[in-house]
Formats: structure tokens, sequence, C-alpha cells
């Protein structure tokens, strides 16, 4: 158990697959009976959608479709930036 968890006083029972810990409301709140990593559900990522500066979402999606939406918005700047981004070089991809 980590240092996270005791802080946060959370209750374990053990992972039907593996004997592993997971916390007990992912058994009573969302009936699982196995941990994350034991999951055969397909994980989720989030998209930000922005509407307005102060009125931003976040669509949820599947986590293929959130990584490939999120590769193509990450833009290579210009200017003087584009030198000072990660991605210095990177041509934008297209649908």
């Amino acid at each position: 158990m980590s240092t996270f968890d005791k802080n946060q006083n959370l209750q374990f029972i053990s992972c039907v697959k593996c004997g592993g810990d997971m916390p007990i409301l992912r058994k009573i709140k969302y009936g699982y009976n196995s941990c994350i990593k034991c999951s055969t559900v397909q994980q989720v990522g989030g998209v930000q959608i922005v509407n307005h500066k102060s009125g931003n979402e976040i669509q949820i999606v599947s986590k293929d479709l959130a990584e490939k939406i999120n590769e193509l918005s990450d833009r290579p700047g210009y200017g003087i930036s584009l030198g000072m981004q990660k991605n210095k070089g990177k041509k934008w991809k297209r649908f």
C-alpha cells in the first residue's frame, strides 16, 4: 500500500484474478471484481474542447482516438517559438 493510500484511509480488498490490492469502492460503487491491471474493460481518454477562454470542456472518447486527436493538435508553433518546442521540425499530420 502506498503512502497516498494510507493517508486517504482507503479500504482495500483482493483482486479475484491476481490477488493484489484494489480499492473496495471499485467493487461497491462500480461493480468490478478485478483491479485495473487485470481489467478487460477498454481504457478511455480525454480530448480538450476549447469553447471560450474560460469555458473549456473535456470529451471522453476511446484511448486510441484521444491519443490520435491529441497528437494531431500538437502544433509545432511558429517563428521564434518553433525552436523552443519539443517537436521541432515535426510536420503537421492531416486526416
